[in-house]
């Protein structure tokens, strides 16, 4: 099974390429490798969601990991983070700890490698069901979102 996620460390930052979607089917996986970084002095960890869709609440529960669990809250930064995913990210609380960038170069190099191949068509398609898949988590997660967000604790 081909990983759909890379972890990459460099000194004290950990620079993370997520696929499609972060959910209970990968994200477990990820938050298993991120596990052995723990007390290693990560001070910063990049997501590149370049390509990133979908996140479900185990994916956010990851992201809750990386930044309690691998030092002293690392500074989380997402490289090119789909809108959707940032309001998700900001209903559960958790932009207040990360930053958001925007890297061209990482979304030319994406859209030449994933989508020139593709008919117009299927590229609509695709930023429709992203769309929908986004909806539905926040229709049907609020619940873990809100308890989430309360159990958040303040620096």
């Amino acid at each position: 099974m081909e990983k759909d996620f890379e972890v990459k460390r460099s000194g004290n930052m950990l620079d993370i390429w997520l696929d499609k979607e972060l959910t209970i089917a990968n994200a477990p996986a990820l938050t298993e490798e991120l596990s052995q970084f723990r007390n290693q002095g990560i001070e910063k960890i990049v997501f590149d969601a370049t390509g990133l869709i979908y996140i479900s609440s185990a994916g956010l529960r990851t992201l809750f990991f990386a930044y309690h669990d691998l030092g002293s809250h690392a500074k989380i930064v997402f490289v090119n983070c789909a809108e959707e995913i940032r309001d998700v990210l900001d209903k559960v609380g958790m932009t207040s700890f990360i930053k958001f960038e925007e890297d061209l170069e990482k979304k030319s190099r994406f859209r030449i490698n994933h989508l020139c191949d593709l008919e117009d068509g299927k590229i609509e398609q695709m930023a429709e069901q992203r769309k929908k898949n986004l909806d539905s988590f926040s229709a049907n997660n609020d619940v873990v979102c809100y308890s989430m967000k309360m159990d958040q604790v303040e620096d």
